[in-house]
């Protein structure tokens, strides 16, 4: 199978250098894109999970911070008690603190994601006529057909490796609402609303650290990843192109 990129004219470069740009979430189209919508961090349940699991090690390694003499003034069962108590009765308070974090962990995912993940997206069709329009200058542009069989779309280094190799994305009516425990690379990087599916979009995923070229004085700062020649299967010029 053959996978496309759709190219302004301005853009010959990635021909001519053999670099394409993986673009940050802060220059995708949709403004949504990375953004999934956070419901809590953890069910009631797993939270009671957790503790009842964690508790006693967590006491431990607190109550090794501080010194012998004043550890010795409190049995570690006593404070444990005392800690399961307090979060017993204070269930509001923690409540609240959790509405907080979720708050923090949608912000922070965010930020991160913009500094450190890139995205290279490519498409499933080559005569996509609102495409030639949207990203290749009204057909004046060209699109490059790539071999999506190539090593350099299958780098992934274990299982769960969410970088380096080629994913369809999932196109769905409404953004789902999901706990933070269960969310997983699929609902970060691989989902967009339906009214995009016409793009029947492919993406691969890398560090942006990674880049081989950084070019800083535009923002977001533009990084750009080399690739072999042949990994290119055909180039396609639009109607509209210039001598």
């Amino acid at each position: 199978m053959k996978l496309y990129k759709y190219l302004h004219p301005d853009r010959i470069d990635v021909l001519k250098n053999r670099a394409i740009r993986f673009s940050p979430p802060i220059a995708f189209n949709d403004p949504f894109e990375f953004k999934p919508v956070i419901s809590g961090i953890a069910s009631d349940a797993y939270i009671k999970a957790y503790m009842e699991e964690n508790l006693e090690s967590i006491v431990e390694s607190k109550l090794a911070k501080f010194p012998i003499h004043i550890r010795d003034l409190m049995p570690r069962a006593q404070f444990q008690e005392l800690v399961e108590l307090y979060v017993k009765n204070n269930s509001e308070v923690f409540n609240d603190l959790m509405d907080k974090a979720k708050e923090q962990v949608s912000t922070v995912l965010s930020e991160k994601s913009n500094k450190l993940i890139g995205v290279l997206s490519l498409t499933e069709k080559a005569d996509n006529l609102l495409m030639w329009s949207h990203y290749a200058e009204s057909h004046s542009g060209y699109c490059i057909g790539f071999k999506s069989n190539h090593s350099f779309f299958n780098r992934k280094r274990s299982e769960k490796d969410e970088f380096y190799h080629l994913r369809k994305v999932k196109y769905l009516p409404r953004r789902p609402s999901k706990l933070m425990v269960d969310m997983n690379g699929t609902d970060m990087f691989l989902l967009k609303s339906d009214i995009w599916e016409y793009e029947q979009e492919w993406r691969m995923c890398a560090v942006l650290l990674d880049a081989d070229t950084i070019i800083n004085k535009i923002d977001p700062p533009v990084h750009l990843f080399n690739f072999p020649a042949d990994l290119i299967e055909e180039v396609i010029i639009g109607v509209n192109a210039k001598d």
